[in-house]
């Protein structure tokens, strides 16, 4: 469970610190994450699924925050079966905020710029899934083993 754990931390971190083109320059998702909500309350904040990449930036880093905090509660958790579920929730929102960044990724640089830097939450990220789910049917089987006798 010890390495669930850290796969857990360690997947949020590279999720937040995956690199971003912004204006002139380069940042992190998770700031924008941080400052996203001070701009979206001026409103000079769009959210698109498909226009362009600023646009797809806020819609990105706030859905990013929603899987964060989901992965922050499994962290937590101290039952198995709840704790995997929720981790595959987490999973799936961040995963979906990801493709909703690079989502134009042959034709735009800065989607592929984005993608590239990407690949270290993408690795721990599918590396969490592999684990929890053969965690959770060695829970399930052993489970199994217990009601049987």
């Amino acid at each position: 469970m010890k390495s669930v754990n850290r796969l857990v931390i360690l997947t949020i971190v590279f999720n937040f610190f995956i690199l971003i083109g912004a204006g002139h320059g380069i940042g992190f998702l998770g700031l924008i994450e941080l400052l996203g909500f001070k701009e979206f309350f001026r409103g000079y904040v769009k959210f698109s699924l498909t226009g362009n990449y600023d646009d797809r930036l806020f819609t990105s880093a706030t859905i990013s925050v929603v899987g964060q905090i989901i992965l922050l509660f499994a962290y937590y958790k101290k039952t198995f079966l709840q704790k995997f579920r929720i981790i595959y929730v987490g999973l799936f929102i961040l995963f979906f905020s990801f493709i909703v960044l690079t989502i134009d990724l042959f034709n735009s640089n800065l989607d592929s710029f984005s993608f590239w830097t990407g690949t270290p939450f993408l690795i721990t990220a599918i590396i969490l899934l592999v684990r929890t789910i053969k965690s959770n049917r060695l829970t399930l089987s052993s489970d199994e083993i217990q009601q049987s006798t």
